[in-house]
């Protein structure tokens, strides 16, 4: 397989780094790939999605971050990326699906995870938005933020916020307030959404997007989905059911 690899600025990736520079240096140069290799913690993930918002193939990742949801154990580097690039190896893929973003007609970017508006804790905006289904037909609220999570993303930011974690498959969207002065936890049908906000941040995949005016109207769609490798479905798939598990015995 072709596989393409850009060396990442965390100092807990330098060596891996290295060893793709002295190992597998055509891994570096290749301007075709089917799969994008990402070495870090899940924020790296996120970055290489937001670098390549157009990349079809499978993204691949190594774990050497704090949560490693995202990402893969590899104990034999040498021996895996080499069954790998002989298609040798046995991924199993799950695709998710994104939320595009635009911002008064400008797209913006996509997130896999969620979509967060706010800034501290201390912080207090007011919302509202409207769906395209009209479940919601300019909803108001105040507090310090909202989230909008996908089913990938719905285990993250979401689940700590007490929002529900929804199926793989589905095509849903988690949808949470963070602090405000009506409860809000619902779960929408993937759809295109409007939301004003009166200032504040835009964090995509948790990353610092763009700051907010009042007269921006923040366009939400479904996006482009995104392929992720998995060298164990199994521990990806028991994590998510003991999150799930949690929750229901109220241990969270």
């Amino acid at each position: 397989m072709k596989i393409y690899y850009e060396p990442s600025p965390d100092p807990r990736v330098s060596d891996f780094n290295n060893l793709i520079a002295d190992r597998f240096p055509e891994f570096l140069k290749e301007e075709k790939p089917e799969v994008i290799l990402v070495a870090g913690g899940d924020g790296a993930m996120h970055h290489a999605t937001k670098k390549f918002p157009h990349y079809e193939g499978i993204y691949l990742g190594k774990g050497l971050g704090t949560l490693n949801f995202l990402m893969n154990e590899i104990a034999d580097d040498i021996g895996t990326l080499e069954k790998l690039q002989r298609d040798r190896l046995e991924l199993t893929i799950i695709s998710t699906a994104t939320i595009a973003v635009s911002i008064n007609g400008s797209a913006v970017g996509y997130a896999a995870n969620d979509i967060v508006f706010g800034d501290s804790i201390n912080g207090y905006h007011t919302f509202a938005l409207s769906t395209s289904d009209g479940s919601f037909d300019k909803f108001t609220l105040k507090g310090t933020g909202m989230c909008i999570a996908t089913p990938l993303g719905s285990t993250a930011y979401n689940f700590n916020n007490g929002g529900v974690i929804l199926p793989l498959e589905s095509n849903l969207w988690s949808m949470t307030g963070i602090v405000c002065n009506k409860y809000i936890n619902d779960i929408i049908t993937a759809q295109e959404t409007k939301i004003w906000v009166s200032d504040g941040t835009l964090f995509l995949d948790g990353i610092e997007t763009k700051q907010l005016a009042s007269t921006d109207e923040v366009l939400l769609g479904i996006g482009n989905p995104v392929k992720i490798g998995f060298l164990d479905p199994h521990r990806f798939m028991k994590r998510r059911i003991e999150m799930a598990n949690r929750m229901r015995k109220g241990t969270i």
